[in-house]
């Protein structure tokens, strides 16, 4: 018998159990995309803090680096805001980039953006499941 005293029991989400391998590589891979994204980014950053032009950049792509890991961590978490602010993030720093210096990178923009795409198609696909 069922003690009518307890407290209601809640599902509480986060387990992996019934989504499938593929939804979390991509979510994976996209999280790991934007910690790189941002390694490169504070690379670029501190080179161009010692004196060295690098694209233009200075301390305040410091600001970048914390906002693309920031994303980063929240694409680990499965958020999908993180995912598609990521990926809305990364088109608009291209292009902007493109206007400032003129278009260059373009194979390794089109990894990263796919990455990033796939992070926004598998976070959707894990809360599809994981919350039903």
């Amino acid at each position: 018998m069922e003690n009518p005293y307890s407290a209601p029991a809640a599902h509480i989400g986060g387990s992996n159990a019934d989504v499938p391998d593929e939804v979390l590589k991509k979510i994976r891979h996209a999280w790991v995309a934007a910690i790189f994204s941002g390694g490169i980014t504070l690379a670029a950053t501190l080179v161009a803090m010692s004196g060295t032009d690098v694209l233009g950049f200075s301390a305040w792509e410091l600001i970048d680096v914390a906002l693309i890991f920031g994303l980063a961590f929240g694409i680990y978490r499965k958020s999908r805001t993180c995912a598609v602010v990521m990926f809305c993030y990364f088109i608009a720093s291209k292009i902007l980039l493109a206007m400032q210096v003129g278009v260059t990178g373009v194979p390794m923009a089109i990894i990263f953006g796919y990455f990033f795409w796939q992070g926004v198609s598998g976070t959707f696909a894990y809360h599809k499941i994981a919350n039903p």
